[in-house]
């Protein structure tokens, strides 16, 4: 299988990332394959999604002619035609196709808006701006949920505000949008064609280097502050003419917005270490 995986560098419509598992539960021989990318609604007027799933068909024999023998013969990026012939010989069979668009928030979670309405999942803005996972979010903040639904429906705490404090702030989450902004090709094109590329690959050889308990937990979407830290402290040694470049195509204003959340994120978890088993206890 493969995570966050990429074989060419952005292009006009954006920076194109596959995964790719076994579905086993299918038969031995069946695979899911995902293809991805990241956008801001505002600034991708020509985008569109069946354009994508276009680029899928014509991209996917060059990413899985290492996986299906259907595919060997893939020597580009545009051999949509060895689909067909795929199809149209047997060799390949497709067992369903999804295509969509997945919201994401900067301000996430998002608030209640409304007295005795409360949004959960993909609404509640609890998701990772990463991985577009609601469901998996859910599943992890139910048990808080349920009980606080209960604690505010026996104390009559129903208005808006206090139903807000379901989904309150949280520094990981708010900063996570950064590292999605950097995925976002704007349409002005000024970003040089392998920035993502770059980025990420400098990353994950840091992560990698500093061991299992930092590379692990941002494969699982958990940004943990002091890992985080040491990330950046080694992509700063190892690729310090990167940095300028990242800030000027940020901005100055997105990285000091990124820079506040994360420090509140240094600060809960000095705090959850400091106070957290005392709190446990009472």
């Amino acid at each position: 299988g493969d995570l966050i995986y990429t074989n060419e560098h952005s292009r006009r419509t954006g920076q194109y990332f596959w995964e790719a598992f076994p579905a086993r539960s299918l038969g031995a021989d069946v695979r899911t394959t995902y293809l991805f990318t990241y956008l801001d609604p505002t600034d991708a007027p020509t985008f569109s999604v069946e354009a994508m799933f276009e680029d899928y068909w014509r991209m996917l024999p060059l990413y899985q002619r290492r996986n299906a023998a259907c595919f060997a013969d893939a020597d580009s990026a545009d051999r949509g035609d060895l689909v067909d012939a795929a199809l149209d010989s047997g060799r390949l069979e497709i067992r369903r196709c999804l295509y969509g668009l997945f919201p994401t928030y900067r301000d996430s979670p998002l608030p209640s808006r409304w007295d005795r309405l409360v949004a959960v999942g993909d609404a509640s803005g609890t998701q990772s701006p990463l991985s577009f996972g609601g469901f998996g979010a859910l599943t992890r903040h139910i048990e808080r949920l349920t009980s606080a639904l209960v604690d505010a429906v026996r104390a009559d705490a129903l208005d808006a505000r206090s139903l807000s404090y379901l989904n309150p702030y949280t520094p990981n989450l708010a900063a996570t949008w950064m590292f999605q902004k950097t995925f976002v090709v704007p349409s002005h094109g000024q970003r040089p064609a392998n920035f993502v590329n770059r980025l990420m690959r400098q990353n994950y050889e840091n992560m990698n280097d500093l061991g299992e308990g930092v590379l692990r937990p941002f494969n699982q979407d958990v940004v943990q502050p002091r890992g985080l830290l040491q990330v950046l402290a080694l992509a700063t040694l190892r690729d310090p003419a990167n940095i300028p470049l990242l800030v000027y195509h940020i901005g100055p204003v997105e990285l000091a917005d990124w820079l506040r959340h994360f420090a509140n994120m240094l600060a809960f978890d000095a705090l959850h270490h400091a106070l957290g088993p005392r709190l446990r206890l009472v």
